[in-house]
């Protein structure tokens, strides 16, 4: 089943594991049906300032080190939310009451921030569910590119018994480094 790899910077990988950060604004979004699960990549902590680091240090009691570079938990994307030019323009207008009638403020970010994060494209909010934060992170190469499993059924039947055909199409789809901001991967 595809499922998403998700990149997010570590102070909002904080707020998303303390429940206050319940929706995930993106320029894009998957082309799969939701519900999807999730799996949260907490990106390097050298894209924090030093002030920023001991903020979020203090606030994880310590899981930063713990989570840099590494998929920290899983969620559902049960609904993704479709935000237009006309709706993000109304939210820069400080017309709250609207930012809240859409429950925006689930995403952690201000109306400004919001609208200049769209630079005049529509977003879309990722709905958080079924939060799960792992105990131990899980390490990027534990996670296959989407379509591994289905191929590897495919290949094993062209070519029975030869490993070394198997071992150069799977490096295919290992996963190197992080997405940019999302891409699709197997289940695990």
């Amino acid at each position: 089943m595809k499922s998403i790899l998700i990149s997010i910077h570590p102070k909002w990988c904080e707020l998303i594991a303390n429940g206050k950060k319940t929706i995930e604004v993106r320029k894009t979004k998957p082309n799969i049906e939701t519900p999807f699960k999730c799996y949260i990549y907490c990106t390097s902590v050298k894209s924090l300032t030093l002030g920023e680091y001991v903020e979020v240090h203090q606030k994880t009691c310590g899981k930063i080190d713990d989570w840099n570079g590494k998929v920290i938990g899983e969620f559902v994307c049960d609904e993704i939310d479709t935000y237009d030019d006309d709706t993000i323009h109304s939210f820069s207008n400080e017309d709250y009451c609207r930012w809240n009638d859409f429950d925006l403020n689930r995403s952690c970010i201000h109306p400004e921030d919001f609208e200049n994060y769209a630079n005049d494209k529509w977003l879309y909010g990722w709905n958080i569910s079924d939060l799960k934060i792992y105990d131990k992170p899980k390490e990027l190469g534990e996670f296959k590119k989407a379509g591994f499993k289905s191929e590897e059924v495919w290949l094993e039947a062209l070519y029975p018994n030869t490993h070394c055909h198997y071992e150069a199409w799977a490096k295919k789809f290992e996963i190197a480094r992080p997405p940019q901001s999302w891409c699709y991967v197997e289940e695990i």
